[in-house]
């Protein structure tokens, strides 16, 4: 239906009689048909969809030809095409602000903040000076090149429509490459400059478009200063103002605990808001780079204050709304594009040979705006190769905001009608042309460039997942075999439909590469697994990057660790996992994000001034909450997997090796966290009071959810508890802690180590306490001295060497209980590391309440264990290996105290560990002190006097629960290579079997 005919069917009705509540009747039909037609664009968009896993056709282009051809053929379409043509006179501005806000948000807000922060100096070089230099160029093709003259556009009409082309929209490119397994680094490149260049582009678009209106006398006049203020308040006040919403909306949504649509709803509605705010109330800002600003601070640290139960709510909401945005933005722009080619009367034919040049001169003058900066390109971030420059140069894609901006040019009567035109004209065909022919042929130039370069290291670790896959699905296989409801199955079409043979053909072709990949590089020195020097030391660090990703979402999963704490974590791995031939440097990277000591000092001496103390309470408590999280938790797990590392079935020169890397990053860690927990004491209290009481709300919540899933609670009594434990963790955010630190007779009742001591040992303890302070550096015993005193601290930190063997240890440690199990001599030397406070208590009194109370003998001897097995790790045997957590809490439920007199027999079924003495089994081998017992049948008899642990169950057992948790099982990689051997073999049998049928 043509404009005429809408208007005069309009005019049938101007005649009617009108009041305030008259509706227009007639128009119902006609926004049902819109709607009608919005969903079959969606219902489309699906079908192209599957389209795209089927044949890895880009699906921007596909949904973008679609709307072409509705455009193209909406006059014989009926009512589709009515409802097709009355959105395409949608005004541009609805289009900005309905579905450029969503698409803006959900890219930053899904970004990787670490890869995006460090290529930020390269995506602002593209995205700002970038952008204009680009916009500047693409004028001067215009009149220089193409020769348009100043009655087709001016100089300044030039640089708008430059200004338009310049935003690039790579979707299509950016799926692609991930697809290809690119850089994410080089992703987030092309992506990040067309987050912020499409921002930066309507910034300069109204700058040009002001200063053409103001040339041709029909807008007010503009000087420079105008000018300069307008480009700064648009480009820096839009971005501060996302960032400070995104801080009340973070903090807003930290309080709401278990409510999924709340959460969504409020990320929707800022990112709305933020848009509208800034773009009309503030300051009449950029609405898209204030957007911009909450998305990427949402990516950074808002994503962290949502919970992680609704997280993935959050994240499913938010990828349907960008999915139907996209679909229907391209579909859109394919509509106007079709019906402006078939209502066009101002393009003249040679418009047409000179678009086709101006594909080219676009290409060439974006090659030139990248090619500007690239020195700067190569020296910061990650810096990009020369094929990587050509793919995104190649890679510019234009879509649905630059032919939105020259639609707002094509509506704007102020300008004149020819460039207008032109303006729709050219940003129609460059978004149909880039996305039809750059965004389809952009694989193939990847591959003729050879961007992709995958590591030897990667393509081993593939190849051990798919044979990996191949031997579960045959395993499962064989179980589902025995059932007897599987008893009529055809399980060679089952593997027919699993894929089997698709994954040996996967399985092969990797090895195929690896071996051309070797060839081709012409490698002399082979050392180890067929790698080279190089290679198979990145392996490992491969595998210890990886073990301590693992490591850390457990602990989050367990509630041990808040998810910000988990972020930066991950992060630090991330970072390494780029850098393989690089020595570990993991807590180099943590430390980057930590406050220097100096500025804490300064905040703790303030915390209790006036109207600053408040804030500085709260930051130290934020901000060394963080530190003090990140810091234990690496160590823990590091510590974790340095001895995990043994297990991998890889050279162990070539371990040890990493292994060293990673003691060194314990070691400076744990330097730092003497130092923080001796110098801030009363922080630290406050930090592990909050600590521990968000964990144990966590476990709560788990179990709780476990036993509704369970049928063990009623929903009713399920949600009155949740609710419950959500508003205490909500309290535990607000709660004010006390700062001071009690004395030692106020805090000793409080210390692990004396909680089972009754009340009467308690005030022995108390009355015969001394005081003692340290210097730096001060010893304070040294090893084979008589153990006369046992010390705990109040403040400061000490470090326990044994023959280089350094364990520090902070407040409210016992740092000699282990002395206290030998006779009467110090086992290492220690020394303050700082200026520290201790409390001596006499040997004699300390062990008298061990003779009086079992339990706390009990736990001198299991905390003594956490030294022993480090300063004795070859004979120790399993339980060197165990994380520290997980062995005191074995130690706990599955152990015994045992103490035998000379010549006595005991079993040790499940194995115990000596303390002292020397015990003889029954085929006369003997242990002796330090000594792990291994499980065994028959007695063993006391040649001396013994002190030992006996265990209920094997220790071995839990370690290789363990082991096969992480996937570290020693034989593990063997076995699944010889099992996947023999159903290789199988197949070729099978295969060779239908053959000759």
């Amino acid at each position: 239906m043509s404009s005429d005919e809408l208007g005069s069917e309009n005019e049938n009705y101007d005649s009617i009689q009108k009041d305030s509540l008259w509706r227009d009747e007639h128009k119902m039909e006609e926004s049902a048909q819109i709607i009608h037609f919005l969903v079959l664009g969606l219902i489309c968009g699906l079908i192209l969809r599957e389209l795209n896993k089927k044949t890895n056709i880009p699906y921007s282009p596909m949904i973008l030809a679609l709307g072409l051809a509705i455009g193209l053929s909406q006059e014989y379409l009926g009512k589709i095409g009515n409802s097709a043509y009355i959105l395409s006179k949608m005004h541009p501005h609805l289009i900005v602000f309905i579905f450029i806000p969503v698409l803006l948000f959900e890219s930053a807000f899904n970004c990787d903040w670490y890869t995006f922060k460090y290529q930020i100096i390269n995506i602002l070089l593209l995205a700002g000076p970038g952008c204009g230099w680009g916009a500047i160029l693409l004028g001067a093709c215009f009149k220089i090149i193409l020769q348009y003259s100043d009655d087709d556009m001016n100089w300044y009409e030039a640089f708008t429509l430059g200004s338009v082309l310049s935003a690039t929209d790579p979707v299509a490119v950016v799926a692609l490459l991930k697809e290809l397994g690119a850089n994410p680094a080089f992703n987030h490149l092309i992506e990040g400059e067309a987050l912020l260049n499409d921002g930066v582009a309507m910034v300069l678009f109204n700058v040009f478009n002001n200063i053409s209106k103001a040339s041709s006398g029909k807008g007010a006049a503009v000087s420079g200063g105008d000018i300069v203020v307008s480009f700064l308040r648009t480009s820096l006040l839009g971005p501060v103002m996302g960032l400070i919403l995104g801080v009340l909306v973070a903090l807003w949504t930290k309080r709401i605990l278990g409510d999924d649509i709340e959460v969504t709803w409020l990320t929707f509605v800022f990112t709305y808001f933020t848009f509208y705010w800034a773009e009309f109330e503030f300051f009449e800002t950029s609405g898209l780079l204030a957007v911009v600003g909450l998305g990427l601070f949402w990516c950074a640290y808002g994503r962290t204050r949502i919970r992680a139960s609704v997280e993935h709510s959050v994240h499913a909401v938010w990828g349907f709304v960008q999915y139907s945005c996209d679909t229907l933005v391209f579909l859109l722009v394919g509509i106007i594009v079709g019906i402006e080619i078939m209502e066009e009367k101002l393009i003249e034919s040679s418009d047409y040979y000179k678009m086709i040049g101006f594909y080219f001169l676009m290409i060439l003058a974006r090659f030139l705006m990248v090619l500007t900066f690239y020195p700067f390109l190569k020296c910061f971030g990650y810096p990009i190769s020369k094929s990587e420059l050509i793919v995104l140069v190649y890679g510019g894609l234009r879509g649905g905001l630059g032919l939105t901006l020259s639609l707002m040019v094509g509506c704007d009567e102020d300008l004149p009608a020819r460039f207008r035109h032109l303006a729709v004209f050219y940003a129609a065909a460059m978004a149909l042309i880039t996305n039809m022919i750059n965004g389809t042929t952009c694989k193939t130039l990847v591959k003729c460039v050879k961007m992709i370069d995958e590591p030897i290291v990667k393509k081993k670790v593939y190849k051990k997942y798919l044979e990996e896959l191949i031997v579960i699905q045959q395993d499962q296989i064989k179980e589902l075999e025995t059932d007897e409801f599987y008893n009529m199955t055809d399980w060679m079409t089952v593997s027919n439909l699993i894929g089997q043979q698709d994954f040996i053909e996967k399985i092969d072709k990797v090895e195929q590469d690896i071996k051309h990949i070797i060839q081709k590089k012409g490698f002399q020195e082979m050392v180890y697994e067929g790698l080279p020097n190089q290679d198979i030391f990145g392996e490992v660090r491969y595998r210890v990057y990886r073990i301590l990703k693992g490591l850390y979402y457990h602990k989050y999963e367990e509630g041990l660790v808040e998810e910000q704490t988990v972020r930066m974590l991950v992060e630090s791995s991330d970072v390494g996992l780029d850098k393989l031939n690089d020595n570990l440097e993991i807590w180099d990277e943590l430390y980057k994000n930590f406050m220097n000591l100096c500025s804490v000092n300064f905040f703790f001496k303030v915390k209790q001034k006036f109207l600053i103390g408040y804030f500085a309470r709260e930051y130290l408590i934020k901000h060394l909450g963080l530190v003090y999280d990140v810091t234990s938790s690496f160590i823990i797990c590091a510590e974790e997997a340095l001895h995990l590392a043994d297990n991998f079935p890889l050279n162990k020169e070539a371990i040890s090796i990493i292994q060293e890397e990673l003691k060194k990053d314990i070691e400076k860690a744990q330097n730092y966290f003497g130092t923080l927990n001796g110098s801030f004491p009363e922080i630290v209290r406050v930090l592990q009071t909050k600590k521990a009481s968000f964990s144990i709300l966590t476990h709560s919540i788990e179990h709780l959810q476990s036993t509704q899933r369970r049928g063990l609670i009623d929903d009713k009594e399920y949600k009155i508890l949740l609710k419950d434990i959500n508003n205490k963790l909500v309290k535990l955010e607000s709660h004010s802690y006390d700062m001071s630190l009690p004395s030692f007779h106020v805090i000793a009742m409080q210390f692990p180590i004396f909680q089972e001591i009754s009340l009467t040992d308690l005030d022995i303890i108390k009355k015969v306490a001394i005081e003692k302070k340290y210097a730096l550096g001060q010893v304070i015993y040294a090893k084979g001295d008589e153990c006369s005193e046992v010390y705990i601290i109040m403040r400061g930190y000490v470090v326990n060497d044994f023959n280089g063997i350094l364990i520090t240890k902070g407040l409210g440690s016992l740092i000699t209980h282990q002395s206290l199990i030998v006779d009467g001599v110090h086992m290492s030397m220690a020394k303050a590391a700082v200026e520290s406070q201790l409390y001596a208590l006499p040997t004699k009194v300390v062990k008298e309440i061990m003779i009086r109370n079992k339990e706390f003998e009990f736990k001198v001897y299991l905390h003594s264990l956490e030294y022993i097995r480090k300063w004795y790790e070859s004979q120790v045997g399993p339980i060197a290996q165990m994380d520290l957590k997980r062995l005191n809490e074995f130690l706990r439920n599955k152990c015994r105290l045992v103490k035998l007199s000379t010549l006595s027999q005991t079993e040790f079924i499940h194995g115990g560990f000596l303390f002292s003495g020397q015990l003889q089994d029954s085929k006369s081998n003997a242990f002796n002190k330090y000594d792990y017992i291994p499980p065994s049948e028959g007695l063993f008899t006391a040649a001396t006097n013994v002190t030992c642990f006996a265990f209920d169950e094997p220790i071995e057992v839990l370690q290789q629960k363990r082991m096969k948790e992480l996937k570290l099982d020693s034989q593990r990689d063997q076995e699944i290579h010889e099992k996947y051997s023999e159903i290789k073999r199988n197949s070729i049998m099978e295969l060779s079997k239908i053959n000759i049928t």
